[in-house]
């Protein structure tokens, strides 16, 4: 009966550590409800460029990397999803995310693949694997994303967000 309780705290130790190597290395997952994302080092700004129609409006998505030398996570790639049927097809895949990048789609693209996953990368090891270590998912374009006439527009709504965010 001794040898039991020794072994139990040896078992319990044991347990403790198989259950915390997976979470160790593990991946972050975030939900993007508005149109000004920050986390991690990293920041999502959405605005929609308004046409006469749905074919010619465009949503702006704006990814911004600090400009540290050591990027936290120097690729990504953005997927769409039809929550509804589980398709997915890749909007942008491993790429190289310098201090910022803009991605411009077809308002209408959201029409049935409605979701977005923004997937975060340390090295291309990662992107092979397609295992992100972070990840920004969105259900649609967000609520909050401004609806501007004019590509400067856009680029004043980014620049006025951007300095909201800086303390």
């Amino acid at each position: 009966m001794k040898h039991l309780i020794f072994l139990t705290p040896a078992i319990a130790l044991m347990i403790l550590i198989a259950l915390a190597v997976p979470f160790a290395d593990s991946q972050s997952e975030y939900h993007g409800a508005d149109s000004v994302f920050r986390m991690e080092g990293v920041t999502i700004l959405w605005a929609i460029l308004k046409g006469p129609d749905e074919e010619r409006s465009w949503v702006y998505l704006k990814i911004l990397h600090p400009e540290e030398e050591d990027h936290r996570y120097p690729f990504f790639s953005v997927e769409a999803l039809d929550p509804f049927t589980g398709k997915k097809e890749w909007v942008v895949r491993g790429e190289k995310l310098g201090k910022e990048y803009i991605l411009k789609s077809v308002r209408s693209s959201f029409r049935e693949m409605t979701g977005r996953r923004f997937l975060f990368y340390r090295d291309s090891k990662e992107i092979e694997e397609n295992r992100p270590k972070m990840t920004v998912f969105y259900m649609g374009i967000p609520d909050t994303s401004p609806e501007l006439l004019t590509e400067r527009q856009v680029e004043d709504y980014f620049s006025k967000a951007l300095e909201r965010l800086t303390p």
